[in-house]
């Protein structure tokens, strides 16, 4: 299942901002930090998680089929950390951390 930038609008929507504004609103929201991330920032939005960018190095893999050497050249990506909070969300109220018995 996926939430979609229709869904997000539809919130906004909801708390009586006009249709169009709200477009414009998540627009403007990706937008800002797809400029962000390719300038190398870090996004941190409290509550929900990080997102980072991160360069994978170059390196040589094997082609499963013939065992022959593929090189995969240097990439991009974005590495995401979700928070504490979000993590007690997804597990049912159970952060999953270890508490001191003591």
């Amino acid at each position: 299942m996926k939430y979609t930038r229709k869904e997000m609008t539809d919130v906004l929507v909801k708390t009586g901002l006009e249709r169009t504004k709200s477009m414009k609103v998540v627009s403007v929201i990706v937008e800002s930090m797809t400029a962000a991330l390719v300038d190398g920032k870090v996004i941190e939005l409290r509550g929900l998680g990080t997102l980072e960018p991160k360069e994978r190095k170059a390196r040589v893999r094997h082609n499963p089929q013939n065992m022959k050497p593929v090189h995969v050249p240097k990439r991009k990506t974005i590495i995401f950390r979700m928070s504490g909070n979000l993590k007690e969300a997804l597990n049912g109220g159970e952060s999953g951390r270890r508490e001191d018995k003591h």
